[in-house]
């Protein structure tokens, strides 16, 4: 037997059922994020928002309004972010920032900066021979 259908449109439609079944997963992830946070606003980005987003998210939104508790999956929007690829780099990069803003706009004490982590040490005793 052959691992893939033969006609392309089963193949079109073995597809498609893949990616309404992993919707179905999506929203019922979003539903566990609902109900446990209660987030004014879900944004779906990336590569994966961007190629599907268009075509599922309001599978998505029903299924995740479905599976979620009443009163906080009615006060939810699920979206697309605006981002696109870059959402994750862009996001990372702001985390220096927002730590830099959250002291006041001063940098970090040296002294209060934390334990150093145990390669630090090693890398210190390495290089003093």
């Amino acid at each position: 037997a052959a691992a893939y259908p033969a006609d392309p449109e089963d193949s079109d439609l073995t597809a498609l059922t893949v990616l309404e079944e992993t919707a179905e997963y999506l929203g019922a992830g979003f539903a566990d994020l609902i109900n446990l946070f209660q987030p004014e606003r879900i944004l779906v980005g990336g590569w994966a928002g961007l190629q599907l987003g268009t075509r599922f998210l309001d599978t998505v939104t029903e299924h995740a309004k479905e599976y979620a508790l009443t009163y906080p999956a009615a006060r939810v929007s699920i979206g697309l972010g605006t981002l696109g690829p870059d959402a994750v780099t862009v996001g990372a990069a702001i985390l220096p920032l927002a730590d830099f803003f959250a002291r006041g706009g001063r940098r970090a004490d040296p002294e209060t900066a934390g334990e150093q982590p145990a390669w630090a040490s090693t890398v210190r005793e390495r290089t003093a021979h």
